[in-house]
């Protein structure tokens, strides 16, 4: 098997790490033979290469390459499956910090590394790579450092007096039913049902891809409030894109727009000139909360 150049491997230690992930996958075919020690960063490519693809959301799967890559395999790749212990494990993340900002991790992010760790050493357990899973002992708060923000009513109106269609009817929606924002930009006209007042939320986009909602209680339909029905008629009537096949929020294309551009360039900025300090799309289902 060609595994690469050696300007890329320039080490025996090098090409045992690169084939490693197949070695697992060799050996777990020929049970008689013994297992060489695994290192964590060859159960991550095993991982990757055999489960990462089966999970049905892309956008979890995007996670969970970034908490592999960012903070799992960094610190551990390198260590041996019998070499991860809980106490360690539990001060490395209480260092974790962000990778652009330098600033400690929020626990909620740490639980997630820890989960996707956890994750991990389950299907090592699966493989017979490990006898137990060392990470069932490891606790993460997710407790959050600060309370997250809500907006008044009167900062929620001056930011919408400041958006133009179709990012005002977006934050209109966020704010009013509390959806996520790839629900929001997943929506497609057929999901509004007119006379009974509700949407139906039957799918999710990320990065122009679109998904299954992210858990069973979020298909529930939502109310829709009467005003908020007459706004999203309103943009009906403006859209280019207004069957009942179309996405609501669809771009010039027809496609789902992308939700980190739109906060970018057209919301913050609104933001900013309505003087109500800086937003994220959270900030509106945090509202949504708060209020109801």
């Amino acid at each position: 098997m060609l595994v690469g150049t050696v300007e890329k491997l320039p080490t025996k230690s090098d090409a045992e790490r690169a084939v490693e992930h197949w070695r697992m996958e060799i050996n777990a075919r020929n049970p008689q033979q013994q297992f060489h020690a695994v290192t964590v960063g060859g159960l991550i490519d095993r991982f990757v290469k055999e489960e990462l693809p089966k999970e049905r959301r892309f956008q979890t799967q995007s996670e969970y390459r970034t908490y592999f890559e960012c903070y799992i395999r960094p610190h551990w790749g390198d260590t041996f499956l019998d070499g991860v212990d809980p106490l360690p494990v539990m001060d490395w993340l209480e260092s974790l910090q962000g990778q652009k900002t330098k600033m400690p991790l929020a626990p909620k992010t740490k639980a997630h590394v820890r989960n996707a760790l956890y994750l991990l050493f389950q299907w090592a357990w699966r493989w017979k790579l490990v006898d137990h899973n060392p990470i069932q002992l490891v606790r993460q708060s997710t407790r959050r450092l600060k309370i997250p923000r809500v907006l008044t009513p009167e900062q929620f109106r001056a930011l919408l007096d400041k958006l133009n269609d179709p990012y005002r009817a977006m934050v209109l929606v966020a704010g009013c039913t509390g959806l996520r924002v790839c629900e929001v930009v997943g929506l497609k006209w057929v999901d509004i049902k007119w006379e009974s007042l509700a949407i139906d939320v039957k799918r999710s986009v990320v990065a122009g891809r679109e998904n299954a909602t992210k858990t069973e209680a979020s298909e529930k339909p939502v109310p829709l409030d009467p005003e908020l029905a007459t706004a999203l008629l309103d943009w009906r009537g403006k859209a280019r894109y207004a069957a009942e096949s179309d996405y609501v929020f669809a771009g010039d294309t027809g496609k789902p727009r992308w939700q980190s551009m739109i906060l970018k360039d057209y919301v913050q900025p609104a933001a900013a000139k309505a003087e109500i300090g800086k937003v994220g799309w959270h900030t509106f289902r945090h509202t949504y909360r708060g209020r109801a």
